[in-house]
């Protein structure tokens, strides 16, 4: 009995013992880093302490980058009288896990650090109409970046609807950025554009879920704002505001609701600075009357240049009738010179798409839209020497033939242009094309009628649009949208 206390006495006394005694304390590390996540080429400090150990204990930093396969030194010190320790400029480039280990202790727990693309954008108005987009990556050099496939939308307004503009490739520097353009039309106003790729090792950058599945298809919906800042150029949201073209929006409204309260098929469209194509039934087809003459003009022009020839005076004679009077017979002679093939290669050229011909020039077959971007990139149509003459002979048109969008826009607009006229099986058919220019502006107009009760109605419903389009002091009706016939327009 006795014996049995002593030895529970015992027992008792060694559990009372300081646990230095009973056996030696391991010691342990603890990590923290100053952020959890950076942006490629930024720095973090990785800090702890070795609690239980001794001071001047050798602590050694490990990575594991993406994929993470295994640890690795990147760097030594020691702990000071304290017990703590830092490791200053850590860089790491891509996505990483950090563990501290000692001799004799306990490693600590891993930190995972998330490592962001240096991302940079640029959004460039470059010409007419059209933006060029630019998107830098900046990520390791041996991420496999370079010549992936890159997918670009665009949604116009609020709409939600991406529409599919353009489809290239990526290209990547030695350096390792990665670098993406495109270039495309927008419309006037806000817009937002979204641009993907997907490349290999993907997830060595950014936080889990950035690298979304890139769309390949003709459009999708997506509410997204483009407001916030992106985090991958693999899966990219922008916005931008495009300046718009005059005619601005409102007057062409303006003078599409002015259109719909006058009688007959009525067209017109405008090719504003921006290059944009606006207005009412742009496509709808009518037959020419004289307005083809100012594409025979342009068609015996390069004709003309493409034989190394110049002007004889028999051109000069004819052509001249063909626009300043609207002589036919002019027009069917130089008509039989170029040949209803090189009308069709002069519509190819100016980009037109509803454009065709059976038989003589007086049934060409027209939309505003196509005559309206014709008489636009007129200048650049004409052959160079020929250029003066074209343009002089579109901006001296006989007085009696000047109705229309030229009486309304002069003198603050220089109008180059070219009418039309003829009856139909519907009524009274009145055309009338241009090309009005001034200081830092330059647009196209086409406004085209028939079932016209009057020769004079068609005169005032073209003179009605083109007062709303270019604002400013509206001059009075001319005095031919009193007349019934001013003779042969086509």
């Amino acid at each position: 009995m006795t014996g049995r206390r002593f030895l529970l006495l015992g027992l008792c006394v060694a559990a009372l013992l300081p646990a230095g005694v009973a056996r030696a304390q391991v010691a342990t590390i603890s990590a923290t880093a100053s952020k959890p996540e950076v942006v490629y080429g930024e720095s973090i400090t990785i800090s702890g302490t070795v609690t239980n150990g001794v001071p001047g204990q050798t602590v050694e930093l490990q990575r594991a980058p993406y994929p993470y396969d295994a640890f690795t030194s990147v760097g030594t010190t020691t702990t000071g009288p304290d017990g703590s320790y830092s490791f200053a400029d850590v860089k790491p480039d891509r996505n990483s896990r950090y563990q501290v280990v000692s001799p004799g202790a306990t490693a600590s727990p891993p930190l995972q650090i998330v490592v962001d693309e240096k991302l940079s954008s640029e959004v460039d108005y470059v010409s007419a109409g059209r933006v060029r987009i630019r998107i830098r990556s900046e990520h390791p050099p041996d991420l496999a970046w370079g010549d992936q496939k890159a997918y670009w939308y665009m949604a116009a307004g609020s709409s939600k609807t991406f529409k599919r503009v353009r489809r290239n490739r990526t290209k990547q520097g030695s350096a390792g950025a990665t670098k993406l353009s495109a270039t495309f039309k927008v419309p006037a106003g806000k817009f937002r554009f979204f641009e993907c790729f997907s490349p290999p090792d993907a997830d060595a950058m950014g936080a889990p879920g950035v690298h979304a599945a890139c769309h390949h298809g003709r459009d999708f919906e997506d509410s997204n704002d483009g407001r916030g800042d992106q985090a991958t150029a693999t899966y990219f949201f922008g916005r931008g505001s495009a300046p718009a073209g005059f005619p601005y929006p409102s007057r062409v409204r303006k003078a599409a609701s002015y259109l719909h309260a006058r009688s007959g098929y009525l067209s017109f469209a405008v090719i504003d600075t921006q290059e944009r194509l606006s207005g009412v039934e742009v496509h709808r087809r009518y037959v020419s009357a004289s307005v083809v003459k100012a594409m025979l003009l342009v068609a015996r022009l390069r004709q003309l240049d493409a034989a190394h020839q110049g002007l004889s005076s028999y051109d000069h004679d004819r052509l001249y009738r063909m626009i300043h009077v609207s002589d036919n017979a002019a027009a069917t002679s130089t008509w039989r010179s170029v040949g209803n093939s090189r009308l069709y290669s002069l519509a190819h050229a100016a980009h037109m798409t509803d454009f065709s011909i059976v038989g003589i020039w007086a049934n060409a077959q027209i939309s505003a839209a196509d005559q309206a971007r014709f008489f636009y990139n007129i200048n650049d149509l004409m052959p160079r020497q020929f250029l003066r003459f074209g343009r002089s002979l579109l901006a001296h048109i006989a007085s009696y033939q000047s109705w229309g969008i030229p009486h309304v826009a002069r003198p603050r607009w220089r109008v180059l242009f070219k009418g039309g006229w003829r009856s139909t099986g519907r009524g009274q058919l009145v055309h009338q094309v241009a090309r009005l220019e001034r200081k830092h502006a330059t647009f196209g107009l086409a406004v085209m009628t028939d079932g016209d009760p009057s020769m004079g109605y068609g005169i005032g419903t073209i003179e009605g649009v083109t007062a709303r389009l270019v604002g400013g002091r509206t001059p009075e009706a001319s005095r031919f949208t009193k007349a019934t016939w001013l003779g042969p327009g086509g």
